[in-house]
């Protein structure tokens, strides 16, 4: 076989053309595509791993923030426990307060009126017994109604301070109060044991009162002067009442 030389200098020629055609308009425009095609998927990664992260970042700060908002309504929620139950035991102590204080005042109450029927119970029977004495005493002699007490009353009135004797020796309204009507004799025996008493002569008016059952009060502007049953029995009544109480 023999080579043509020229021919193949001319098809080398034109492979060397061919190639640098493809290179020129086939290989580089499809290199640079790629190029750019590689480029925009490297960068797609990029943007989505970016955007991963970033989803992921916003992930952990949701649940970050799911978690704080958890641990404060935690905290709220033992914080509300808390003073709702401070708030019952201070609604339970002021109860218990409250129920005690309202026993105590019933109590107190219950005493006071047991103690006061008990007074009543006591004073009525006391009553009753001076009473019972006043009515026993109202038997006793007209006589002995008014000439036993003329010297008390009148050592009653000299006990008075020299002050009050002079005051009511200087009295033009003193009264004399006996339980009946008295006798010239007894007026007079009156008027002599006051003259003593309060150094001078006075005058003064009477009148009846039965409920004095025995005895005479000489009254004035300035005090009164008792020597008489009433007072004696009101005395003791007072004073049981009295003896009574310190008892209980």
């Amino acid at each position: 076989m023999k080579l043509d030389w020229s021919t193949l200098a001319l098809q080398t020629i034109n492979a060397l053309i061919l190639v640098w055609l493809l290179a020129r308009f086939l290989f580089r425009p499809v290199a640079k595509i790629m190029a750019e095609r590689q480029a925009s998927a490297n960068a797609l990664m990029s943007d989505a791993k970016a955007a991963k992260l970033a989803a992921q970042a916003e992930r952990d700060a949701a649940q970050a923030e799911r978690e704080q908002l958890a641990a404060q309504r935690a905290q709220t929620l033992a914080h509300v426990e808390s003073e709702a139950q401070a708030q019952r035991a201070a609604l339970l102590a002021a109860a218990q307060e409250d129920a005690s204080r309202l026993r105590a005042q019933a109590a107190a109450e219950i005493a006071r009126e047991r103690a006061s029927q008990a007074d009543a119970a006591a004073a009525e029977k006391l009553q009753l017994a001076v009473d019972i004495a006043a009515k026993l005493l109202d038997q006793l002699p007209d006589g002995m109604r008014v000439t036993a007490f003329i010297a008390g009353l009148a050592n009653g009135v000299h006990l008075l301070s020299p002050a009050a004797r002079a005051e009511m020796a200087e009295d033009a309204s003193l009264r004399l109060t006996a339980p009946r009507a008295l006798t010239m004799d007894e007026r007079a025996a009156c008027a002599a044991a006051l003259a003593t008493a309060l150094g001078r002569r006075v005058e003064f008016t009477t009148e009846v009162d039965r409920a004095l059952i025995a005895g005479l009060e000489l009254s004035g502007t300035h005090g009164v002067v008792r020597n008489s049953w009433r007072d004696r029995l009101a005395q003791i009544h007072d004073g049981l009442l009295r003896d009574d109480g310190r008892q209980r």
